[in-house]
């Protein structure tokens, strides 16, 4: 059908659109917003509650999924369709009632997604604690989501997880549908804390908890899912690495060459305050029992008429990533930033940072046979919340009507390149 925007959001600095649907999926994105871009009333907390992290995450929650659900129901898909959510919570706090509400009756509560939950940092507008962005599918004949299991460990239902948990975990191992497969891998055995085969000990100086945990997600994680659907490496079309640390992104890398020796997959990297393992704010090693990394993925199935092409512009990224990867109705975008080996390649300011990103989006939208106009998903990571904005009005240059939609979330500093405060990548619908 094309590609087609569903529910868009305009005002107070605000332009996006909450879904858009496109090749037989539907992209969406939002915070707690109405269609001015101020909080909806619905999603604020009276006292005496106005102050609770858990009041305020759930009545965010509620209304972001009722007006999901409204929208996929209108785009031919649902909340039961839904393949990949990435979550992201100002607080660790936030974290119980955002599950508990999200995954309970009316929303996910059953035939759930593979999902990341992030603690990042704060959201426009003012007073918004959570966002959601993901994929579903609309399904038909050939494209049906379809939940499946290796057998390696999944999360085991206690009854401190509420309700929402009694018959299913909070997220499934991994998900296809159509000619895509779709999962999150992390380093933990859901249980303890960081799985024991990815444990580096604190006792002696060899070994690095960044490298080892990249490891085991890529051979005792990634490797086995994408066998089990007839896929491998090779056929990785896009991940999104989240780090604790974004120093440890060299050790990270140092995996990645091994694993992906030649055309890697489209990449974006970013560092963030906090992932699902301790729960407690704070933890930042394995002696903490936290993990370091979380890495969302998305592949290509074979034999489902969907090729992975590596899409070049000569420009080429800054670490181990290839451009875009165009396989089946999309081109995965890498996260582009104003900066090289050199540094910053503008002025140090956020608007022009911003341009220069969107500069590249559009060059490898060109190369890889398509244009800005059919961009499906935008995603944006800032080091200053006013950043934000200036994202929102660069895509108003780019595509002044009908606009993606857009995950815009502040994320701790530095980034990988010193004076850089801002990464975009995207997803762009590729027409037949």
């Amino acid at each position: 059908m094309g590609r087609v925007v569903n529910d868009v959001v305009d005002g107070a600095g605000l332009y996006f659109s909450r879904l858009v649907a496109a090749g037989g999926y539907v992209f969406f994105s939002s915070t707690a917003v109405d269609h001015s871009g101020s909080m909806a009333e619905e999603a604020r907390v009276k006292p005496p509650y106005h102050q609770s992290p858990s009041s305020n995450v759930r009545a965010q929650t509620t209304y972001i999924f009722d007006r999901m659900k409204d929208g996929l129901s209108e785009l031919g898909s649902s909340l039961d369709d839904v393949c990949q959510v990435e979550q992201f919570i100002s607080q660790k706090a936030h974290a119980d009632g955002y599950l508990e509400t999200s995954r309970g009756p009316g929303f996910m509560a059953r035939n759930r997604p593979t999902s990341g939950l992030m603690e990042t940092g704060d959201f426009v507008p003012p007073g918004a604690v959570v966002t959601a962005t993901g994929i579903a599918v609309i399904p038909d004949g050939s494209h049906i989501k379809e939940i499946h299991s290796s057998g390696l460990p999944t999360p085991q239902l206690h009854p401190e997880m509420g309700d929402s948990y009694s018959k299913e975990p909070p997220f499934s191992e991994f998900v296809t549908a159509g000619p895509y497969m779709f999962n999150s891998v992390w380093a933990s055995d859901y249980e303890t804390g960081v799985h024991p085969e990815a444990k580096v000990n604190q006792w002696v100086w060899w070994g690095n908890e960044a490298r080892s945990e990249t490891r085991f997600n890529l051979n005792e994680r990634l490797k086995p899912r994408l066998e089990h659907v007839g896929s491998d490496p090779a056929n990785v079309a896009h991940a999104t690495v989240y780090l604790t640390d974004i120093e440890d992104l060299y050790e990270v890398d140092r995996v990645w060459r091994e694993f992906f020796p030649t055309n890697p997959p489209a990449r974006t990297v970013v560092p963030v305050r906090g992932l699902g393992s301790p729960r407690w704010e704070g933890a930042r090693d394995h002696a903490d029992g936290g993990t370091k990394t979380e890495v969302l993925f998305q592949s290509i199935r074979p034999g489902f008429g969907a090729e992975r092409q590596v899409v070049e512009t000569g420009t080429g990224q800054l670490t181990h990533e290839s451009e875009g990867i165009k396989g089946g109705p999309f081109l995965w975008i890498s996260g582009q930033l104003a900066g090289n080996e050199s540094g910053l390649l503008t002025e140090p300011d956020g608007i022009s940072q911003a341009r220069y990103a969107f500069s590249r989006i559009e060059e490898i939208c060109r190369a890889g046979g398509t244009d800005m106009s059919n961009l499906v998903r935008v995603r944006a990571w800032v080091t200053d919340i006013e950043d934000s904005y200036h994202v929102y009005t660069v895509l108003r240059e780019h595509i002044p009507s009908n606009p993606p939609t857009v995950s815009i979330t502040t994320v701790p500093g530095p980034l990988y390149v010193p004076g850089c405060r801002i990464i975009v990548d995207a997803v762009a619908y590729v027409p037949e």
